[in-house]
């Protein structure tokens, strides 16, 4: 189990709401981004090639926290929201198996019941479509971002453009969500081939028979290492006269004179403007200025097999089980389950006792000796949708946060819609509905 580091964070008042407005494109280049996951490294790159000078700022190594262990997929068709309607009469169902994608520790219910509701609020019909759209924009330029960023031999070497697949096992009639998944799929272009059992036993030769359908994503595509990826931005960043500092962030001050202060655990800098890219941490360090994320972790586990004696050619989703398996350059990973039970609650060990058991479901006869076990936080926000944007009141103070189960995805376009706001260049797709003020 990595190490996960919690941050100690204090605060000062925000600047009221008269202080003057920064329009994009004033920035005189001085930026900080907080965060070194795949989001701020994909911003921090930005950044800089848009001729900021940037400072970044990590207490640990780029890519150590959620972008370490997550499952790796580059899903540019992906933009289903995990609220659907009905999704209510099925969480009971979940909670009750202990080896289920959903566990709620009790104690943390009453902090989580608040963003609970917003997020079953958002399986409206018309949330699910509204937030949709911003997904798909945010999503589909993301292999082509990469490429940018990383040039074609990194990007050769980290991502494989093999496809996804989603499978499943159960038959039944098709539910509401079922239905609306599909005409938002026909609504957005995205084209899914079937897949039958046959075809299956082709693709994945030693899978369980007891996944019997599924569909083919031939857009998508995965990282082989998510740690890696970061390191390699972060690097590239670093060779062009980025700073790159391993500082723990304790607090954001505004200033007079349009200015921020940062206090870190080693020192006091001052920055024109600052991205807040710190993920499930992003919440409790913007709370002491009086800005409210709705945020919620949702923890995630995995399991690495080093020699699972099982040859995977891209990666899948099992949906009956939530699980995604990724063929990662160090073994075959197992990522998946939400876990509600805040920051700094230890590790659930049935967690990945429910992993194990779905890699030997999946793939009888696994081999499972030294599996490499994890834990990560997912920011989330109740509508799937990442917050992206100026806060309104504080000029300066730009958030790139809340990104849950599709960061990986996301972070590419993120960093073009950052640079916009700081840096006036334009971007492809409306910056406002990815601002914190849908949620007012």
């Amino acid at each position: 189990m990595s190490n996960l580091v919690q941050r100690n964070l204090a605060g000062s008042s925000p600047r009221s709401a008269s202080a003057s407005t920064r329009h994009p494109g004033s920035t005189t280049g001085e930026v900080v981004v907080v965060g070194a996951g795949i989001v701020g490294a994909c911003t921090a790159l930005q950044l800089q090639r848009g001729g900021a000078r940037v400072t970044l700022l990590d207490p640990l190594p780029p890519g150590s926290e959620t972008s370490y262990g997550n499952a790796g997929l580059v899903s540019v068709d992906s933009c289903i929201p995990i609220s659907l309607p009905g999704m209510v009469w099925q969480v009971p169902g979940w909670l009750m198996d202990t080896d289920g994608p959903l566990a709620i520790r009790p104690a943390h219910l009453p902090a989580a019941m608040p963003w609970l509701l917003k997020w079953l609020w958002a399986g409206r019909r018309e949330s699910v479509l509204r937030a949709s759209v911003l997904l798909h924009e945010l999503h589909r330029p993301a292999l082509k971002e990469y490429r940018s960023l990383l040039g074609e031999d990194a990007f050769a070497d980290l991502i494989k453009l093999t496809g996804q697949l989603h499978l499943w096992g159960k038959n039944g009639k098709p539910s509401a969500a079922d239905r609306l998944v599909g005409e938002i799929r026909q609504r957005q272009g995205i084209h899914v081939t079937g897949l039958d059992a046959e075809a299956l036993a082709q693709r994945v030769p030693a899978l369980t028979k007891d996944l019997k359908q599924g569909i083919s994503f031939d857009n998508h595509a995965f990282c082989i290492n998510p740690q890696r990826l970061a390191q390699t931005l972060v690097r590239r960043f670093q060779e062009f006269g980025g700073e790159l500092m391993h500082e723990k962030v304790q607090r954001i001050e505004a200033l007079d004179g349009g200015r921020w202060r940062l206090w870190t655990n080693a020192a006091s800098r001052e920055a024109e403007q600052v991205v807040v890219a710190a993920g499930a941490y992003s919440k409790d360090l913007l709370a002491p200025l009086k800005v409210a994320l709705p945020l919620e972790v949702e923890r995630g586990y995995h399991v690495e097999l080093p020699d699972p004696g099982v040859t995977l050619g891209l990666p899948f989703i099992d949906k009956d089980r939530a699980v995604a398996v990724t063929p990662m350059e160090n073994g075959l990973r197992f990522a998946g389950t939400v876990e509600f039970a805040g920051l700094r609650h230890p590790a659930n060990p049935q967690r990945i006792d429910a992993l194990l058991k779905a890699a030997k479901a999946m793939f009888p006869g696994i081999r499972t000796n030294g599996a490499k076990t994890w834990l990560g936080f997912r920011p989330s926000t109740p509508d799937s949708v990442p917050i992206v944007g100026p806060v309104a009141g504080c000029p300066g103070l730009i958030l790139a946060c809340g990104h849950g189960h599709t960061g990986m995805t996301g972070a590419p376009m993120t960093a073009r819609l950052v640079a916009h706001h700081v840096l006036g260049t334009p971007v492809e797709v409306n910056p406002q509905g990815y601002r914190l003020e849908r949620f007012s």
